[in-house]
């Protein structure tokens, strides 16, 4: 099952999860950012940081909902962190009671016992350095990325299920059991343990929020109650830095550990590169991958304070426990608190210098002196990127670099060689840039015209108008006669540049050859009218023609008719 994704959103060019991504676990497809489970160790980095909100992340509180519907008892685990997060914390205890819970209790028990399981291992085990398993994120990423340190993990439960198992015991296989915290990869962790029926389901401070809020439930309405098991001094200074070595100094100093608390995924990072290299040794090291403790984790509600004054509050509250002990749960026997960690390593494919260099040539970089290295693809060098590409994590377009500068060839090409006249004006209409097409029609030089009036080289009013209207001017006819040309122009108002384009096509030639076409249409009717006036004359000269014949030969006709009766009377 799949508990961490990204939901598909407007992911374009912004590559903020891939920055921020300490083990580069997210791949780039059809523009869209998804988390690939291999490689992530589900620190929530990622989430926190993605400017469209579009984390997708496994929840339980449907699973929690049908569990009251069905009349279940909801026991609560609620981590010590909740001491800072909320300005009211023991109102929330009264809350969770308010939703259904039936008791609440505080993680911070099974810290304790964690922490007295740590000693024992520290005492009866022979090791180099030592590094805390409270948090899976840390778990994840050494077993993943470093398991040459898994023989340094203490193969102890995390507080969380240290604290369930003890529920569990407590109220039997009836209880619903849920863990409350600021942690997401505390999901992660829980899965295997939920199948197992350990526990039944992780709900986040910021689940939590918006469940409440979805009920309009106002916390500080409520009144004060405690949980119904409250942890000690020990295991309340969890959240804390140094919150765990702080209960172990007397066996850290016995067994010559040098204690370090450290924060944060690169922080992590550089410390487990130097128990590597043998640089580092003779440590006990508490790891936490959020800066700040779990009291700077992922799933904390965006209102809450921020991660100083929590640890302040923190602080403050758990000094009145410094001497209080729990003694609600009996130390039993029967429950093994024992994990084992497995190499779970991530192999990297090796890829040629040449494949390698093939990739960076497609993005423009021929040389070292074109790796930029700027890291606006969310890889930290160009060298990376390129073997991401190989990978299938990214692609070339990726690259900011190489986009601009493709963009600005292409723009520099359309406007070097475009056969149109382009000028680009200011909204004084001083002349900022004309293309060498405009230069030829012009006769001029960009040099000794730039921040020079426009009316200098050709009527404005169009281009004023433009301004006056603020839209743009398809098209229209304009005669500059002392250039002998006739253009066809198109003016666009961009007012986030405060710059009018103007695009001039020469129309001259077809304006010639529709003169040239009118001129021998003129002709032509002309030339026509002439020989139909002609044709017309002739005609009538032939009707005058035919005119005449036909009278003369009447009059011959007739007087052969006089003859032939006179000879017809004298023969009678």
């Amino acid at each position: 099952m799949r508990i961490l994704d990204f939901y598909p959103a407007n992911c374009k060019n912004c590559y903020k999860c891939v920055r921020n991504c300490s083990v580069k676990a997210i791949k780039m497809i059809d523009d869209q950012a998804q988390i690939v489970e291999e490689k992530c160790i589900a620190c929530g980095n990622c989430f926190l940081v993605c400017p469209q909100n579009a984390r997708n992340i496994h929840s339980d509180l449907d699973n929690v909902t049908q569990a009251l519907k069905r009349g279940k008892k909801i026991i609560i685990s609620i981590a010590p962190s909740y001491l800072g997060v909320y300005e009211e914390p023991y109102k929330l205890i009264t809350v969770l009671k308010h939703l259904g819970a039936s008791a609440v209790e505080e993680t911070s028990i099974g810290a304790a016992k964690v922490t007295e399981l740590y000693k024992e291992f520290v005492k009866e085990t022979n090791i180099k350095n030592v590094i805390t398993t409270c948090c899976p994120t840390v778990n994840m990423m050494v077993q993943t990325y470093y398991p040459d340190l898994i023989k340094y993990l203490i193969p102890i439960d995390s507080p969380m299920i240290a604290h369930c198992k003890m529920i569990r015991k407590k109220y039997g296989s009836e209880a619903f059991i849920v863990f409350l915290g600021p942690c997401i990869s505390k999901k992660c962790e829980a899965y295997g343990y939920q199948l197992s029926g350990i526990l039944d389901g992780v709900i986040s401070f910021e689940e939590l929020d918006k469940l409440l809020e979805l009920r309009n439930i106002d916390i500080s309405t409520f009144e004060e109650s405690y949980p119904d098991v409250e942890g000690n001094y020990t295991g309340k200074k969890y959240p804390l830095d140094n919150g765990v070595l702080s209960g172990m100094k007397e066996v850290v100093q016995e067994n010559n550990f040098t204690p370090l608390s450290i924060s944060g995924i690169d922080n992590l990072r550089g410390a487990f590169d130097a128990l590597l290299s043998g640089d580092l040794s003779d440590v006990i090291i508490e790891a936490n991958s959020c800066d700040g403790g779990c009291l700077g984790g992922p799933a904390i509600p965006k209102k809450s304070k921020n991660v100083h004054v929590r640890k302040t509050k923190v602080k403050t509250k758990v000094q009145s426990f410094k001497n209080k002990e729990y003694t609600n749960y009996s130390q039993d026997k029967t429950i093994s608190y024992v994990r084992n960690f497995r190499n779970k390593h991530y192999e990297f494919l090796s890829y040629t210098e040449e494949d390698i260099k093939n990739i960076l040539e497609i993005t423009g970089k021929h040389g070292k002196a074109d790796e930029l290295n700027c890291g606006a693809c969310g890889y930290d060098t160009c060298r990376e990127k390129a073997i991401s590409v190989l990978e299938g994590l990214s692609h070339p377009q990726m690259c900011m670099p190489y986009m601009r500068s493709e963009a600005e060839k292409i723009s520099n090409i359309y406007f070097e060689y475009s056969p149109s006249i382009i000028l680009i004006v200011d909204l004084d209409l001083n002349i900022l840039d004309l293309n060498p097409a405009g230069e030829k029609a012009f006769n001029i030089n960009i040099n000794n015209i730039r921040k020079k009036p426009l009316s200098s080289i050709m009527p404005v009013d169009d281009f004023k108008s433009v301004i006056e209207t603020e839209s743009n001017m398809v098209g229209r006819k304009l005669n500059l006669e002392n250039y002998g040309l006739i253009v066809f122009q198109r003016i666009i108002y961009l007012p986030k540049n405060k710059i009018l384009f103007g695009i001039l096509n020469d129309i001259s030639m077809e304006e010639m050859k529709k003169e040239q076409i009118i001129n021998f249409k003129l002709n032509t009717l002309e030339t026509a009218d002439k020989v139909i006036e002609k044709q017309m004359r002739v005609a009538q000269e032939i009707a005058g023609l035919l005119g005449e014949t036909t009278a003369e030969t009447k009059t011959a006709l007739l007087k052969l008719k006089k003859v032939v009766l006179e000879e017809n009377e004298s023969n009678g």
